[in-house]
């Protein structure tokens, strides 16, 4: 039991190890009530224990089918001391927070003890207390930023996104997110003669989840948001990077802009790509996110290497259609 290098020990090896030592006890009488006693004792010692209900009743008296080496008790768990908070960090005295926060914490307040006056881009402050550019960005829009907490002001630091480019019909909040920037423009313009949706968002391909990280900090919420891209294993990729990416910023459910791919399909050829296919993981993410009869077909396009790009949805194909049809608004 000692040399083992798993704790429990199966009885098959119980025996060999007895065996090993007395290669004349196995053919004896009473050579299975001999490895219950030696077994016994170690049990009473403390050395081994085994299952209440796993036994070997191939011979008598039983075995118990595997023995194990106790379990050592784990030391208990330091006392974790706080930092001495600064007073831009005060509030963190009886918040309840975790420790991963305190830890976030500290290095903050580590940083505050030396920190200048100098305003600096979001990243080059996270990489300069963490260690890790994009670490603050995910903290934006958690518990650690509630108001009355940590702030940007606190940090000396600026929101710093790329530009997003997207067009507004008018103040609702129905959202649709488009992957290229050439169908960007012709849904814009059909949005705009018919006023619907609210806003159309140039995802930039695989930057959607920044675009969406700039639209959130800025305080926007949709009341439906749609995403629409080419139909390729590379397009479904971005866009499961999209739904992602809206849900962890509180975004809500980003659902496919099923009419748009339906007349993606209706009006563009299947081509062949030189990419990758799509996985069976990733086909599987396609038809359920797609869902119905759409599903399954640009599921089997994107897993057999082949695509049709969303340009084919252009402005001839959206001239007098109305996308709160389309869209089903």
């Amino acid at each position: 039991m000692a040399a083992s290098r798993t704790r429990r020990v199966a009885l098959a090896d119980v025996l060999a190890a007895a065996a090993a030592v007395d290669r004349t006890a196995a053919a004896a009488v009473g050579w299975r009530a001999r490895i219950a006693a030696a077994l016994e004792d170690l049990r009473d010692l403390g050395r081994i224990e085994w299952p209440k209900g796993r036994f070997d009743n191939a011979g008598s008296p039983p075995l118990p089918a595997w023995v194990a080496r106790p379990r050592l008790p784990q030391p208990p768990r330091p006392t974790r001391r706080e930092p001495v908070w600064r007073h831009e960090l005060s509030w963190a005295v009886g918040a309840g927070l975790s420790d991963a926060d305190v830890d976030l914490l500290a290095a903050v307040n580590e940083w505050l003890g030396h920190a200048g006056a100098l305003i600096v881009p979001l990243r080059e402050r996270s990489l300069e207390v963490f260690g890790d550019e994009k670490l603050l960005e995910t903290l934006l829009l958690g518990p650690l930023f509630t108001p009355g907490r940590l702030s940007l002001e606190v940090l000396r630091a600026e929101s710093c996104w790329p530009e997003v480019v997207q067009t507004v019909t008018d103040d609702g909040d129905d959202w649709l997110v488009v992957e290229n920037y050439t169908t960007y423009v012709s849904l814009s313009r059909a949005a705009l003669v018919c006023g619907f949706p609210s806003r159309v968002v140039w995802g930039s391909g695989n930057q959607v989840g920044t675009r969406l990280a700039a639209l959130a900090v800025s305080g926007l919420r949709p009341r439906r948001a749609s995403y629409f891209g080419d139909v390729d294993a590379g397009g479904f990729k971005v866009a499961s990077s999209a739904v992602n990416r809206a849900a962890e910023l509180g975004l809500g459910i980003v659902a496919p802009a099923r009419g748009l791919y339906h007349l993606a399909l209706e009006r563009g050829p299947r081509r062949p790509t030189r990419s990758a296919p799509a996985g069976q993981r990733a086909q599987s993410w396609i038809r359920s996110w797609l869902g119905g009869e759409l599903g399954p077909v640009c599921a089997e396009i994107a897993g057999a290497g082949d695509r049709i790009v969303q340009e084919h949805v252009g402005t001839a194909a959206l001239s007098g259609v109305d996308l709160r049809i389309l869209l089903g608004a």
